[in-house]
């Protein structure tokens, strides 16, 4: 009866080990997958970047809270440095998150975004 007993625990602590390695984060602990809302309006424009966690992302324009253009790219992060990949061109800058801001950074400029 002992020997029932202990080959019983013994499997509910192998279905228990099984069912906790099998758990993983579905979130990749990705901080810039999401949407990012420019901070800075000019002459009352604003865009916003969404990323997807599958590499994929749109960008979009606004002028107030009307949408006036917009384009899909693909995206890939290495360190600090982003590369998007546009229908026409690739870009490379780099970027920094800070809490809920996400700043993009190239040569010549820099705009700061704030996870919506």
């Amino acid at each position: 009866m002992k020997t029932l007993r202990l080959i019983g625990m013994a499997i509910v602590a192998i279905i228990m080990s099984v069912n906790f390695a099998a758990c993983s984060d579905d979130d990749d602990d990705n901080p810039i997958v999401g949407t990012w809302r420019s901070e800075v309006d000019y002459y009352g424009y604003s865009d916003s970047y969404t990323f997807n966690a599958d590499g994929s992302g749109i960008w979009q324009e606004f002028k107030g809270d009307k949408q006036t253009d917009s384009e899909p790219f693909k995206y890939s992060v290495d360190g600090d440095k982003i590369t998007f990949t546009w229908t026409d061109e690739v870009y490379t800058s780099t970027f920094s998150i800070s809490g809920n801001r996400l700043t993009i950074k190239d040569n010549e400029d820099s705009e700061t975004y704030t996870k919506q």
